[in-house]
């Protein structure tokens, strides 16, 4: 899994699944070279070599020098968000047209499930419970297909109103879920609701990750 790494793959990927070394970083605690230490057999093991601590060292300073605290009016934003998951969900993208735009239209109008439209430049992205997918990739041709999938999760994120005047809540929970390798696909934004949507696998763990992030926002308020 990880030949062809480097070391500062593998040290960000380390790092990236520890609690503790991921905190004792970003609040800029950490001893660096003892850390480097602690962590040279892991990298190691991963790699199937040998590797110098300067290397591990120059890789983690790295790591701290952008590792910057958010903003605290993002947290606080954070600690009065709340979140729920929604899984079979099915993403449909087509061709941008006159057509496709009057049957997305359409389709919206007369939905009653879940239902996220986004409008791009060249492509229209149908975001549907599992139950509806048929009935919605049926309503276009197929020349105008682009992409289809039915194996989706949608992570809501539900805000009060100060999220929209208060930058950075949302790139610290994209920043959260990188970290912990989950890829987002869409994002959705519409007034206090933040939806994300990831492949169904990731939907637990993705789920945990903003979880986990919502309950220390909440600390860290109360510790203010």
């Amino acid at each position: 899994m990880y030949q062809g790494w480097s070391v500062s793959k593998a040290v960000r990927h380390l790092v990236s699944f520890n609690k503790g070394y991921r905190q004792a970083l970003e609040e800029g605690y950490a001893n660096i070279s003892a850390l480097s230490r602690l962590i040279k057999p892991s990298v190691e093991s991963m790699l199937g070599r040998e590797v110098t601590i300067d290397s591990i060292i120059t890789s983690l300073k790295r790591m701290r020098a952008v590792a910057k605290p958010p903003s605290f009016q993002a947290v606080k934003v954070l600690a009065r968000s709340r979140l729920e998951v929604r899984t079979g969900i099915a993403k449909v993208t087509v061709k941008k047209n006159s057509q496709t735009k009057r049957i997305a239209r359409d389709l919206a109008t007369s939905s009653l499930g879940f239902f996220q439209l986004l409008d791009g430049v060249t492509s229209i992205t149908l975001i549907v419970d599992l139950k509806n997918y048929e009935e919605v990739r049926q309503a276009f041709p197929p020349a105008f297909r682009i992409s289809e999938n039915t194996s989706m999760a949608a992570l809501l994120v539900i805000s009060p109103p100060k999220i929209a005047e208060t930058p950075g809540v949302l790139s610290l929970i994209l920043e959260h879920l990188a970290r912990h390798e989950i890829n987002v696909e869409e994002v959705v934004s519409c007034h206090t609701d933040t939806i994300i949507l990831v492949r169904g696998v990731d939907g637990g763990r993705g789920f945990d990750v903003i979880h986990n992030l919502i309950a220390l926002s909440k600390r860290l308020v109360q510790q203010r």
